[in-house]
């Protein structure tokens, strides 16, 4: 079990919300997989996700709770995975290792954009369960404390909860954050009051820290905070600025926040793994990378069916796809309108028009993986309804070819 934790927060409307939270035990490893080389990674993404042999007892575990986390995501740029650092040895790095090597002696020189990238350093996930906040509020008020101590975090916002990832070495300074915000750790569920919002940098009277929790390692942030949160907007924008990243907007594109039922359902399951299965298998059809396929001598029999088979046939791969995994909750699946014909049969959600979504790219690749404030920074821009720094980033549609 995780360490859990309580929280409380007066609202403007002067109504108590709480949210319980709590620390995943295992250690992650963050994987970058360049677009162009999903087709190559397609079979360990498959056998992390489906694979029946993770583990003796996996067998009798449904694959949507196999899990403690993973995630794993597709952009028009990227596929990333978050999962256990066991998982990530035994499936991702040989895969990784092969592509590596075989990209670098056909092109010397390559940029690292152009590998498959395994953090080095483990992370952990923070679980955050409650209702009361909307989505951006939750964002500004989870990330805040600890972007202002200057922590590395990456947040992915799921149907049912939310999880902060955080280098693992660094967990006694977010505990540290956390409690200068008001947040009081504990060994109990019920541990952690606090009526403290984003902005308040100080502990109301009568309310003390009480257990910290027991961590290993001292870790101290590589980056100084900023002093309050609008200077710390104003670094990351000048940060993305700096970097020449632009925030793109797909307007055309409509995403639906699903989840799976939390009663159990084998044959829901069954048909919501084939359905994810053909997905991901059309979404590895890349015409444009058939000639490399053929020079990288990396050819499986799942390529092979692929570059015989009929474009039009094709068309439900996926431009925007997570999926989150947890042995607690259901399956959350985070996808484009168009493939809920395919998928949102067997998932519950918010499927509508009125409450899809617009993604919002921003392109990071060129910045370290430990870079702080962006998550933020840019969250709390967006909450503020301020437009002014995404003009000056010069926010531009995708274009038709992207």
């Amino acid at each position: 079990m995780g360490l859990l934790l309580e929280k409380q927060v007066m609202a403007d409307s002067m109504n108590l919300i709480s949210a319980q939270i709590s620390f995943l035990e295992p250690r992650l490893a963050l994987v970058h997989i360049p677009i162009e080389l999903y087709t190559f990674c397609l079979q360990p993404i498959l056998q992390l996700l489906f694979g029946e042999d993770h583990d003796e007892d996996a067998a009798k575990i449904s694959w949507t709770n196999q899990h403690d986390f993973l995630n794993v995501s597709i952009t028009p740029v990227e596929c990333s995975i978050i999962c256990s650092r066991q998982l990530a040895n035994r499936f991702v790095c040989p895969v990784a290792q092969t592509l590596n090597r075989l990209y670098g002696s056909s092109s010397k020189g390559a940029k690292p954009r152009t590998e498959v990238q395994i953090s080095s350093e483990d992370y952990i996930a923070i679980q955050v369960d409650g209702q009361g906040l909307d989505a951006g509020q939750r964002v500004l008020e989870l990330t805040s404390p600890l972007a202002m101590a200057g922590i590395s975090i990456f947040f992915i916002t799921t149907y049912f909860s939310d999880y902060i990832l955080v280098p693992f070495r660094s967990h006694k300074t977010v505990t540290k954050a956390l409690q200068q915000r008001g947040f009081v750790f504990s060994q109990s569920a019920d541990a952690f009051v606090s009526q403290l919002s984003p902005s308040s940098p100080t502990m109301p009277q009568g309310i003390r820290p009480i257990g910290s929790p027991p961590f290993h390692e001292n870790s101290a942030p590589t980056t100084p905070p900023a002093k309050d949160l609008p200077e710390l907007q104003i670094r990351t924008f000048t940060k993305l600025t700096r970097n020449n990243i632009s925030p793109l907007v797909d307007s055309e594109v409509r995403l639906a926040n699903c989840a799976g039922s939390r009663e159990p359902d084998a044959a829901r399951d069954e048909q919501l793994k084939n359905d994810l299965l053909q997905v991901l298998i059309a979404t590895s059809y890349l015409p444009e990378e058939a000639d490399q396929c053929k020079d990288l001598n990396t050819s499986t029999s799942l390529e092979l069916g692929l570059a015989e088979a009929d474009a039009t046939d094709l068309d439900f791969g996926a431009n925007f796809l997570s999926l989150t995994i947890t042995a607690r909750e259901p399956i959350s699946v985070l996808l484009e309108h168009r493939l809920l014909d395919r998928l949102g049969g067997s998932l519950l959600g918010a499927k509508s028009e009125e409450d899809a979504l617009i993604p919002i790219t921003l392109d990071l690749r060129d910045l370290p993986l430990d870079a702080t404030g962006i998550v933020c920074g840019v969250a709390g821009r967006l909450a503020q309804g301020s437009t002014d720094e995404f003009e000056q980033l010069n926010l531009s549609p995708v274009s038709e070819g992207r």
